[in-house]
């Protein structure tokens, strides 16, 4: 019998729910944050939200308020790899970075 730990059921249900909210802000980069193990959605305020992403700062503030940020999420609604601008943003923030892939249903995963 496989052994499983209450963190992998977490890390699948803020997947679950981040993937929800892609599906629905399609064709739109959807935006969101991993918030005491739960997803927290975002407005994505970029001003080409097809193509890139930017949280809005009012939805920032409140998930620091809800607890403690734990990582970002967006997808890539055309289904495109990691881009060179989320590597580095990903450093910046000193957070993993979760990239969800519309076409193909596929998680990506970035690391600071």
């Amino acid at each position: 019998m496989q052994n499983y730990h209450l963190a992998d059921f977490m890390v699948q249900d803020f997947k679950r729910e981040a993937a929800r909210h892609a599906e629905k802000a399609y064709p739109k980069e959807s935006a969101g944050l991993v918030v005491n193990d739960s997803y927290f959605p975002c407005r994505n305020i970029a001003e080409n939200p097809e193509e890139t992403f930017v949280i809005n700062p009012v939805d920032y503030a409140r998930a620091m308020l809800a607890g403690n940020i734990q990582a970002v999420v967006h997808s890539h609604p055309k289904g495109t790899s990691v881009s060179e601008y989320d590597r580095k943003a990903c450093t910046q923030t000193k957070l993993p970075w979760y990239v969800y892939s519309l076409p193909d249903k596929k998680w990506l995963t970035i690391a600071p």
